[in-house]
């Protein structure tokens, strides 16, 4: 099965390494995100921007062929996957069934929505069992419920290594299709404030592509007290270049308080290199990135709660905020976590399996004592020019270059597919 998968990818013209199907450290983040860019397109998850028809087409004729390859992973865990609805009328999450088979897990912020109103488990086969909510797990943002009657087929947990960077992942849905898929763009960190590394700069891509430009310095943090300024453009971090804002996040967001950088930037067209250790996020306001969280809700609607989990996987995987709660399997069908959130455009949240088996050794907090945390406000897409991030002649130059790579791709990859059914 993962073989079939990684030869329709690398019909696509992604390279994967002959060891372990796309598990490498030296994927960068560019590949990774090129690969999540292709999936999603080809899963119909989200239309790619300035899209020709007859690539639509393209995508919409081989989404067939991946979803014929990957349904036949997710139907074991299909059968311990169920929707979550509040009486009988509104959709809230989706739940993993564990346990003895009375038991399921589900988002918790979801879950608060409901208002009292009665809670239902909806299986593959339509099989409704009625539900109480037996306690919450804060950190999580997990709820676990209990079902009234009836029993259902508990997730097998997997043992051993998580999922490495660049794994495929699946997010399994009740019966056989699968809610999305994507590969491991983050290894695993904890989002509290206490573990997350801070900087101090607030920043924005450059406009040509090369690092990002630095606009603000929060006072007595790690780049104040290593000389950065207003101005300056960090090119790249421990050696790795930086193209731009989402990828200088991300390899901040595999850093740790009290960890040594190195950064090379650039000050009037001369390169230099710093080094400073990082500080805890805890206690320091983070600047508002207005563009990236407009950019980040283009997609589609983000969850409520998406941040402070102890310990999550960041994929790329493109889910409904209705979507989380379910079970994810590698592409031996092993259930390696439960999705926790989606946070963005191209990025979701996995809680791993070790860490769910751990969590439901403690004892939940009773549902009344359990607090809810309020959903964080992001700017309102608009068509106001004050909303709408603006594209210079450079972006669109450069978005130009992609289009036409991306066209010639899919016809190679329309072409390859063609010559197998010959």
């Amino acid at each position: 099965m993962a073989q079939k998968l990684k030869n329709w990818l690398n019909w696509c013209g992604v390279a994967m390494p002959a060891n372990d199907f796309l598990a490498t450290n030296d994927m960068n983040m560019k590949a990774t995100s090129w690969m999540a860019v292709m999936i999603c397109g080809v899963l119909g998850a989200q239309e790619l921007p300035l899209q020709k028809e007859e690539d639509r087409a393209l995508l919409r004729r081989q989404s067939g062929t991946v979803f014929d390859i990957v349904t036949p992973v997710a139907q074991q865990a299909g059968k311990s996957t169920v929707w979550i609805w509040a009486g009988g009328k509104r959709q809230l999450c989706v739940g993993t069934v564990v346990g003895d088979g009375t038991q399921v897990l589900a988002k918790w912020s979801e879950i608060a929505r409901s208002r009292g109103a009665e809670l239902q488990c909806v299986s593959a086969g339509n099989e409704t069992h009625a539900a109480t909510l037996e306690g919450v797990y804060e950190d999580e943002d997990v709820a676990l419920l209990h079902l009234k009657s009836g029993k259902l087929r508990p997730v097998v947990w997997a043992a051993g290594e998580k999922p490495a960077l660049g794994k495929f992942l699946v997010a399994a849905g009740p019966g056989d299709t699968p809610l999305g898929m994507g590969v491991v763009s983050v290894k695993e960190r904890s989002l509290r404030e206490s573990d997350q590394a801070f900087v101090g700069v607030g920043a924005e891509s450059h406009a040509d592509g090369t690092g990002v430009v630095i606009l603000q310095i929060a006072a007595q943090s790690p780049a104040e007290s290593a000389g950065l300024q207003v101005g300056d453009i960090i090119l790249s971090v421990n050696g790795a270049r930086v193209s731009g804002l989402m990828e200088f996040r991300t390899m901040l967001a595999a850093k740790k308080p009290e960890e040594k950088v190195s950064v090379l930037f650039s000050r009037k067209g001369q390169e230099k290199t710093v080094e400073f250790v990082l500080a805890s996020k805890a206690g320091h306001a983070s600047f508002p990135q207005r563009r990236l969280e407009v950019m980040e809700r283009m997609g589609g609607e983000i969850s409520g709660v998406r941040d402070g989990f102890p310990s999550v996987l960041q994929t790329d995987m493109v889910l409904n905020p209705e979507e989380c709660g379910g079970p994810v399997i590698d592409l031996s069908g092993n259930v390696v976590g439960i999705t926790a959130a989606r946070a963005g455009r191209i990025r979701s949240y996995v809680i791993p399996s070790q860490e769910v088996v751990s969590m439901l050794k403690q004892k939940p907090v009773a549902a009344d004592l359990a607090k809810v945390a309020t959903p964080e406000a992001g700017p309102q897409l608009s068509r106001t020019r004050a909303v709408r991030p603006r594209l210079n002649r450079p972006d669109m130059d450069r978005m130009r270059n992609r289009m036409k790579e991306m066209d010639k791709l899919l016809r190679q990859m329309d072409e390859e597919i063609q010559g197998l059914n010959r």
